[in-house]
């Protein structure tokens, strides 16, 4: 794999920790900016690649959508790469949350219910009353659905992959290898957002969570309604 890919994403994170350009920042420019931002410095990449200077004459390219101080190019073609990867990325992910967004419906919580508090697996009150033949005074069980995200199982990089290499290491090297691999905490910020979304691109659980569970005592009502349906 590029390294490119990891600068690139090591460029993003500096973007948002130290400049504040965060994913709501982002979101205010909505006609494409980051993606105009991103094709400038690779403009200059190009420029400096052909033996160029007037890239680097401190007057960005006319289609430059802020501030001309806010441009930075670099002499080093990479750096200006990375920061045109960087821009790119953060324009896809406005682009998907615009998306994520539009399609979302009116935030309803999933309610399940269960005869034992254990197995919520039915997420219709009259069908759990036709299935079980209930009757009016049995107790139930509801809670709210928590749908689990892929990003819930990443949390520990250090001992999902960190410390894995260090057992390898160890078991190949020995004793010379045992503080290997010696990564900073913004290397591991890097390991982590990648994991992270490659988690989310490749592993969306099918699974639940139920929170909140509370008792819940038929009434006749409820009988007759799904004695109805």
């Amino acid at each position: 794999m590029s390294k490119a890919i990891i600068k690139a994403l090591e460029e993003r994170l500096r973007q948002i920790n130290e400049e504040g350009f965060t994913s709501s920042h982002d979101d205010c420019y909505t006609e494409g900016q980051l993606a105009a931002a991103a094709a400038c410095y690779a403009c200059i990449a190009e420029d400096v690649l052909q033996g160029g200077k007037s890239a680097l004459d401190g007057q960005p390219p006319a289609f430059w959508p802020w501030d001309d101080a806010w441009f930075k190019p670099s002499r080093n073609p990479k750096r200006n790469i990375e920061k045109a990867m960087a821009l790119l990325a953060a324009q896809y992910d406005a682009i998907e949350r615009t998306e994520a967004a539009a399609s979302k419906k009116a935030a309803t919580p999933d309610i399940v219910w269960s005869t034992n508090d254990e197995t919520f697996n039915h997420d219709d009150l009259q069908e759990l009353i036709e299935e079980r033949q209930l009757q009016a005074g049995d107790t139930v069980f509801f809670g709210t659905k928590r749908h689990a995200q892929a990003t819930d199982f990443t949390t520990n990089i250090d001992e999902l992959v960190i410390e894995g290499m260090q057992v390898q290491a160890e078991d190949d090297a020995g004793e010379v290898a045992e503080d290997y691999p010696s990564a900073s905490e913004p290397q591991i910020q890097v390991l982590q957002t990648l994991i992270e979304a490659w988690a989310t691109t490749y592993c969306d659980p099918d699974f639940y969570q139920v929170l909140n569970t509370q008792p819940y005592t038929l009434t006749a009502a409820d009988i007759g309604e799904a004695s109805h349906d």
